[in-house]
């Protein structure tokens, strides 16, 4: 063999040992580890077997009329319920390795689509069930099971999102959607005491297994369920991501300096919604004013995670006929927070603005600073609020979603009543119809007489 070849050979060899050594070094296996730990859920997690056929098989259908069969002979709501949630782990779990297989998109759409029509299946049968978890011991064993078992979904679910093509990812982040609807459904359905909810999720969370960061990817599971659940539900969400805000501030104040170090890299690996992460950033920062240490770690990842709502944004320009978005300066608003609105007529986003702490009229929330992200609520006061978390702030009820319409009432008695009789004469009021206040309107309706 020539010197030239050698040469060339040794030169070829050393490339990709040293490729390899940067893109082993890209992320640390400690980081990698605690990534998979927090959202790389196993089927033994969701108490099944490993998959075996799956739905792109000629001879899936035989498996599920195995399912119809078991289903046939449940008779007990309650035995029903658990079934279905059994089959929804497994739909789930194959939809997991249709994707991880890296099969065509189309199959891996039909398999989240089997996962979504079972979730709503589930809660379906849950409606069957008559008593609550604090009359019947069962009812209550599977509700706490549930609630285990859904928070890992929701986990899987928004790891999954950003693993597959971009058609693919629309149908798992619907079924992500529905699967919360679901969630809360059955929770409330079940439990209808706020401070057992509040209990049931914290010790849940805290039971489960995960990292040493693991606080935080609770902290974004909490925040899109509380999107979802009604507003008398809210604050029993709300005290349980205080309680995990809580846990994760501790756990930062108590790790070296090297383990928070690579909680920076843990969070620009970790999927997820970015902008919840980037709300959970900023409510931490504010909670830790009495450690500029760890604060300033806080600013730098919250800086990387703008990065990558900028990304997301810049997706949507593609797609949308909107104005050119001018992303942020690397120091742009250090001393506040980034608000980022959206046009309500065209959904596009807007220019980020920058909002000092001081300017804002309400006081500090629970969990630290609101981001504004537009997505307006009417309070029952008739104004309108960015989001619910400004709405919440300012104690105010919301009414509805969306901007707060043109009111000329708010009561019956702010609606002038009719008279009968010629004009210019003093009369009793007409008989039988009466005006009444309508959704902000003044409306002339029938009543009895």
């Amino acid at each position: 063999m020539s010197k030239l070849i050698k040469l060339l050979l040794l030169s070829f060899c050393l490339f990709f040992v040293f490729n390899g050594v940067a893109i082993a070094q890209e992320i640390s296996p400690e980081v990698v580890e605690a990534i998979n730990l927090d959202e790389d859920v196993q089927p033994e997690d969701l108490e099944i077997g490993e998959p075996r056929i799956l739905p792109d098989h000629p001879l899936y259908f035989l498996k599920n009329w195995g399912r119809s069969i078991r289903l046939f002979f449940a008779f007990r709501p309650v035995t029903k319920a658990k079934l279905r949630l059994k089959f929804a782990n497994e739909k789930l779990m194959e939809a997991k390795k249709l994707i991880e297989a890296k099969r065509d998109p189309e199959n891996i759409k039909k398999g989240i689509e089997n996962y979504q029509q079972e979730i709503e299946k589930t809660k379906d049968q849950t409606e069957k069930i008559q008593e609550k978890a604090k009359e019947n011991p069962e009812v209550e064993k599977f509700l706490n099971k549930f609630i285990h078992q859904q928070i890992l979904h929701q986990k899987l679910l928004l790891k999954l999102e950003n693993q597959v093509p971009p058609e693919a990812s629309e149908k798992i982040k619907e079924a992500r959607e529905r699967h919360l609807d679901g969630f809360q459904n059955v929770m409330l359905k079940l439990e209808d005491r706020k401070e057992e909810i509040t209990k049931k999720l914290t010790e849940t969370l805290e039971k489960q297994k995960g990292s040493k960061y693991k606080h935080f990817k609770n902290l974004e599971v909490l925040l899109e369920l509380e999107e979802k659940v009604p507003e008398e539900a809210k604050e029993a969400i709300r005290k349980a991501q205080e309680n995990s805000l809580t846990r994760l501030r501790e756990d930062l104040e108590k790790m070296s300096l090297e383990d928070q170090e690579r909680f920076k890299e843990y969070l620009e690996k970790i999927g997820g919604v970015k902008e919840r992460q980037l709300e959970i950033i900023e409510n931490l920062k504010s909670e830790l004013k009495e450690r500029p240490d760890i604060r300033e770690i806080m600013i730098q990842i919250r800086e990387g995670i703008i990065e990558k709502v900028e990304e997301k944004i810049g997706e949507r320009l593609e797609k949308m006929p909107c104005a050119q978005w001018t992303p942020p300066a690397p120091d742009f608003c250090k001393g506040g927070r980034i608000v980022i609105e959206k046009d309500l007529e065209t959904d596009c986003s807007l220019q980020p603005k920058c909002i000092m702490l001081g300017e804002t009229e309400t006081p500090k929330p629970s969990l630290g600073v609101c981001i504004t992200l537009w997505d307006p609520v009417c309070g029952v006061n008739g104004k309108t609020y960015s989001n619910a978390c400004f709405a919440r702030v300012a104690g105010a009820e919301i009414a509805y979603k969306g901007v707060c319409k043109e009111v000329e009432c708010t009561t019956d008695a702010d609606c002038p009543q009719l008279r009968c009789g010629p004009v210019g004469t003093i009369s009793a009021r007409c008989i039988d119809v009466k005006a009444k206040c309508v959704e902000g309107k003044c409306q002339i309706q029938q009543v009895a007489p």
